[in-house]
């Protein structure tokens, strides 16, 4: 009887020896520790991409493992296989929002580790690491405007831009309008639509450089309005990439034939005739005729040639004159008596000169 009660106890200790190793082999899967981050992106059509994530894997235990994004309610958005796939991962195609970013280590198999699912439903033996935070916001955006750049000649036939295209896939904001701009970001209008952009005629603006974009923006801003300038505009707003338009000076005076005079200042009256123009290639919607000194000194602004040949040089006492023929667009400054034709601003042009010597 105590030898059969010596063996059962010896068995029971095998048994629970046996037992004891066992639990001592299995290994329980963990995923160790990430680091990195957080990160935070503006959804705005450029691709955003994390980096800098390492794992700390000292720890780490676990046949098979993944990494896993999911949003912030655990459903599983992706399922990259290494950090490399991790960091290739464009988050602004996820729209606004937020993901984690976490790394798993399962051993055997698992039920519901698949895109769709939900990470916290996730069965069998399997562990979740830390997560690194991506927070994607959203911001106001414009898109991109494509088309011109444009080139007109001012020339006081009207010229409009034509097939411009606005990219508005990526574009946010509670409110849009369409803005031009001088070459110094001026504003100059604020057409409310790209028809509205299409019908404004840019010949009348006159010489130099407009700039077409295109605006979206939320809420109240401030300084967005005629006059103001588009860099000082303040609140949620955003402008797109700008088209270029440039409004050449075409002006043209022609060419003067005759002369040149000499004439004897001696209290006779001395006028210029025989003066002919070659207006064949003249080009500008205005016109004067000029009268300066040899040091470009305003004397006179005959209108016609006609009221030029009444003009007594004889009277203007001894020196040397010269007469121009211009042709200009509107707002040119300094067209004045007393002023210099060098100091002449706009669009315009001066034809040779005629001299006329008074001895």
């Amino acid at each position: 009887m105590f030898k059969k009660l010596m063996i059962g106890i010896l068995a029971i200790g095998l048994i629970a020896v046996s037992c004891s190793d066992d639990d001592d082999s299995v290994v329980v899967a963990n995923a160790g520790e990430i680091s990195g981050g957080p990160f935070e992106f503006d959804v705005d059509g450029d691709a955003d991409m994390v980096s800098g994530i390492t794992l700390d894997a000292a720890g780490a235990s676990g046949e098979n493992s993944t990494w896993i994004i999911t949003d912030d309610q655990g459903n599983i958005l992706g399922l990259p296989p290494t950090i490399t796939a991790v960091e290739g991962v464009n988050f602004d195609g996820a729209g606004v929002g937020t993901c984690f970013i976490w790394y798993a280590r399962y051993n055997g198999t698992v039920t519901g580790l698949e895109m769709g699912m939900n990470a916290n439903s996730v069965t069998g033996d399997f562990d979740l690491s830390n997560s690194i935070t991506v927070v994607r916001n959203q911001v106001v955006n414009a898109g991109v405007i494509s088309g011109g750049p444009f080139e007109f000649d001012v020339d006081g036939t009207a010229d409009m831009v034509s097939g411009i295209t606005l990219d508005d896939a990526n574009a946010f904001g509670d409110n849009g309008t369409w803005i031009v701009t001088d070459d110094q970001g001026n504003i100059l209008g604020l057409p409310p639509t790209l028809a509205a952009v299409e019908g404004v005629n840019f010949d009348a603006a006159g010489p130099g450089v407009c700039l077409i974009w295109y605006a979206r923006y939320n809420g109240t801003v401030t300084g967005l309005e005629m006059g103001m300038n588009a860099n000082d505009v303040t609140g949620m707003f955003d402008l797109s990439n700008s088209i270029t338009v440039t409004r050449n000076c075409n002006t043209s005076a022609g060419v003067l034939s005759g002369g040149p005079f000499t004439f004897m200042v001696d209290g006779t009256p001395d006028m210029v005739s025989g003066i002919t123009l070659d207006s064949s290639n003249a080009v500008g919607p205005n016109s004067t005729w000029v009268i300066t000194d040899d040091q470009g000194k305003i004397l006179g602004l005959p209108p016609t040639l006609a009221m030029v040949e009444t003009v007594d040089f004889d009277g203007a006492g001894a020196g040397v004159c010269f007469i121009w023929y211009l042709r200009y667009e509107n707002g040119v400054e300094g067209l004045a008596m007393d002023m210099n034709t060098s100091d002449l601003k706009g669009c315009f042009s001066l034809s040779n000169s005629i001299q006329v010597t008074r001895n």
